[in-house]
């Protein structure tokens, strides 16, 4: 006898890395290097600590191979079944999960590949079964990155916000929007002020991008091809449905013809009748101030798990969170990683160098020689550094010549990069394969070719 899994986990990697393509051009996102491991190993090793045997990675075709590749040299058990789909159409997240609808038997758990936490995702199950979810989010507080400079142009980022409305008596989650959809008023439904009595708005909490989905939610995705994406139009569509009501029998038959119906969903979220006759004989409420039934009566039902304050979770989807990220691995990598071993130095590294201390990563293949220096660095794979050449609080990811009497501090160096003799280089970007001329002196600066940043 087989048993059907109760979720399938499903990360999306097939991203283009488009908000941080001074680093990504050319490489794929989900492999640049956080602290010890490729930035996918995270997400992936938080799935299999949850019990997850086997995991859908929503890949881009032609990055396949690499990505691969990398994975394989890694610790993980877990199984990762590859989905690719075409890297020369512009697809949105909800677009992949359309495509994955044949795969898809059981309920979702939809992970995007750039989340690197400690947060433990019982929790958002636990809030997905007790009550019968259509849909569930993870919520965290956002990381202080105060006093982080970021190498490049100095600028001041604005971080994204979004507005999060959740009723704080049953934790329903009731509105999501972007801040910047709004410019100075947000005006609310009196029908959900209402309904959701202890709404509370929230500005500052971050969307992890960790959703648990109802597979009749990935059924409604494959018949409204319009939606793209999962975060800025399935969820919101979604949360706007609880408002409505089901249509009546005459008006559901009608929308058999007419697919683009408003009431249509309710052709798929329906619920077990067994579970609702339970429901109706049982004292239960999730709420209190009205005389309504559990739930308000609604087929539809959204909540939002919000992860402790303390809990480390960072998305890394932006340069500035990036260098922050690598910041911050070192400190945070117990809970992180749930207590794996820290290697600090690849045993396939060649370390030549007396002077590389307790808060450097060498990955393998890595070249140290004499007379070179190194601190609060990640030096990548294949990675060579010259003699009479210093590393300080540097990013230097794979395949990058460092020549003779280099010094970089506070920069971010790209794949297959060249920095010849004598360069002096301060909080500066250094995109991938560009070659810094002998003996250049430069300081907060993007060191890049042009066209490397233009997607195809």
């Amino acid at each position: 006898m087989t048993f059907q899994e109760e979720f399938q986990a499903v990360v999306l990697a097939a991203g283009k890395g488009s908000r941080m393509s001074e680093i990504t051009g050319g490489k794929p996102k989900c492999i640049l290097p956080v602290g010890p491991k490729p930035l996918v190993w995270y997400c992936l090793h938080n799935l299999q600590l949850a019990g997850f045997s086997e995991i859908i990675l929503v890949v881009l075709e032609n990055q396949r191979a690499d990505i691969q590749s990398v994975l394989e040299k890694t610790d993980l058990e877990v199984k990762i079944d590859y989905f690719c789909i075409n890297d020369n159409e512009d697809m949105g997240t909800a677009d992949s999960l359309r495509l994955l609808h044949d795969k898809l038997r059981s309920d979702i758990l939809v992970m995007s590949c750039d989340f690197v936490s400690e947060v433990n995702l019982k929790g958002v199950f636990n809030i997905f079964r007790a009550h019968n979810a259509s849909v569930a989010s993870l919520l965290l507080h956002p990381q202080n990155n105060e006093g982080i400079v970021v190498p490049g142009p100095k600028s001041k980022h604005k971080p994204e916000r979004d507005l999060i409305g959740i009723d704080e008596q049953t934790s329903r989650l009731v509105f999501l929007a972007s801040a910047s959809d709004f410019e100075s008023e947000l005006a609310l439904p009196c029908s959900l002020l209402k309904k959701h009595t202890k709404l509370k708005i929230f500005s500052n909490l971050l969307d992890s991008h960790v959703y648990l989905l109802k597979n009749w939610v990935v059924k409604y995705l494959k018949s409204e091809e319009n939606i793209t994406s999962i975060k800025g139009e399935l969820l919101p569509h979604i949360i706007k449905k609880q408002l409505s009501r089901a249509p009546k029998l005459r008006e559901a038959k009608e929308s058999i013809l007419n697919s683009r119906d408003p009431g249509d969903i309710y052709s798929f979220a329906k619920e077990d009748e067994l579970e609702l006759a339970i429901r109706d004989a049982s004292s239960f409420n999730d709420h209190v101030g009205d005389l309504r039934p559990s739930y308000h009566g609604d087929a539809i039902r959204c909540f939002a798990y919000i992860a402790p304050k303390n809990t480390f979770g960072i998305r890394v989807n932006t340069l500035p969170a990036y260098w922050s990220i690598n910041a911050k691995v070192i400190d945070n990598w117990e809970k992180i990683s749930n207590s794996n071993e820290l290697i600090f130095k690849s045993p396939k590294a060649v370390i030549l160098s007396t002077q590389v201390d307790n808060r450097c990563i060498i990955w393998e293949g890595a070249k140290l020689n004499e007379k070179t220096s190194f601190k609060n660095s990640i030096i990548g794979s294949n990675v060579e550094v010259n003699s009479f050449s210093r590393v300080f609080n540097s990013v230097i990811m794979n395949n990058v010549t460092i020549k003779e009497k280099v010094a970089l501090e506070n920069c971010i160096v790209c794949d297959g990069a060249t920095i010849e003799n004598g360069c002096q280089l301060k909080g500066c970007l250094i995109g991938s394969h560009h070659i810094v001329s002998e003996g250049s002196d430069h300081s907060n600066e993007v060191l890049t070719e042009s066209d490397r940043l233009m997607e195809f």
